[in-house]
């Protein structure tokens, strides 16, 4: 840092802290001279902090705009960050021996013999946060699911994956533009979300000979996320009832018999949904007796009906981060839904 931006952060008299926590952390406050870019930027953080990136990781960080300095472009900002020692650096080979065992062929369930249904089971879980939450905490989801997929046979099951299922987009602790979030263990995450869907998803293979499973990107975990649901097509690729479309279309439509359900994650244009949608698939709109599309990343429950098009955003079950915790994004109810829907009906919406 110049010599010129110390002494003006001197003439602020910022109260700079340091924390050193039980766990090991350590937390930092201080007053920063940095640009747009370099408050985004993990290494930067660290160095101006007074730590080695070379022993040290960012576990989270926070930038408020504090004061803008005149002599240059840079601007003072009230950094608060927490990091901790680095262990041995992050496990690259134990990551991909668990992607190795991830991608050999599933193994059927007994398929179900149980008269069939004209329904359609439609399962979005978005938001899910794998890393902040863990296989454990959502295995009362699983097994309401379980339960509701092995309770008939069904015409149609569709899986609706990604809109933020990882917290990170990588091993550094950011999301998919770069913004510096909670750390979390991507490799854990990883494991214990494709532990979740291919059971669930060869459950529904047992239980359906329709199977489809759609990616649909959200704003933390865009390649993580795109990435996972193409191994889970590569595990499950001799299944001649389960489809897959991993595509990066940021809009998706999945049509069946009277019924139209659009997907996309509502961070960008979410005012502008239903306009995107009907010139994309004004089409397919036109055919449907039932027009839904469901948006995730707003963390809670709204819907809204626009002469018989409704835009659900879904709530979520995921653990509520450091994050959304900062910003009062908090109390919303903590819970997934899966939608039942007939040739012209929607049926059931199942809190699970």
């Amino acid at each position: 840092m110049k010599n010129e931006d110390t002494e003006e952060i001197k003439s602020l008299k910022y109260k700079e802290t340091t924390e050193v926590k039980a766990d090991g952390s350590t937390s930092s406050d201080r007053l920063i001279a940095m640009n747009e870019e370099e408050s985004k930027d993990a290494s930067f953080l660290i160095k101006a902090h007074g730590f080695n990136p070379d022993e040290f990781e960012l576990v989270n960080a926070k930038s408020s705009m504090w004061h803008t300095m005149s002599k240059d472009s840079k601007t003072m900002y009230s950094s608060k960050i927490t990091v901790k020692p680095k262990k041995n650096g992050f496990d690259y080979e134990g990551f991909i021996k668990k992607l190795q065992e991830g991608t050999t062929k599933a193994i059927p369930y007994e398929k179900a013999k149980l008269e069939l249904t004209e329904q359609m089971l439609v399962i979005p879980l978005f938001d899910m946060h794998f890393g902040i939450a863990d296989l454990e905490y959502y295995k009362e989801t699983m097994m309401k699911i379980d339960a509701q997929i092995t309770s008939k046979r069904w015409s149609k099951i569709v899986f609706i994956i990604g809109q933020d299922a990882f917290h990170n987009d990588n091993f550094k602790g950011t999301t998919t533009s770069g913004t510096i979030i909670d750390k979390v263990d991507t490799a854990q995450a990883w494991e214990d979300a494709f532990t979740f869907y291919k059971h669930l998803i060869n459950l529904a293979s047992a239980h359906s000979d329709d199977v489809q499973c759609t990616f649909s990107s959200g704003n933390h975990d865009e390649t993580v996320g795109w990435c996972f649901v193409k191994t889970l097509e590569v595990y499950f690729r001799d299944f001649k009832n389960i489809s897959f479309d991993s595509t990066m279309a940021p809009r998706k439509a999945i049509t069946w018999k009277n019924v139209f359900i659009g997907t996309a994650h509502t961070d960008k244009g979410s005012n502008r949904i239903i306009q995107g949608f009907m010139a994309e698939f004004g089409k397919q709109i036109a055919q449907a007796n039932i027009v839904e599309i469901l948006g995730g990343h707003v963390h809670h429950e709204k819907s809204l009906d626009s002469y018989g098009v409704v835009v659900r955003n879904l709530a979520t079950r995921a653990k509520t981060d450091g994050y959304h915790n900062d910003n009062f994004w908090i109390g919303a109810n903590k819970r997934f839904q899966t939608f039942v829907y007939s040739e012209n009906s929607l049926d059931m919406i199942n809190y699970v």
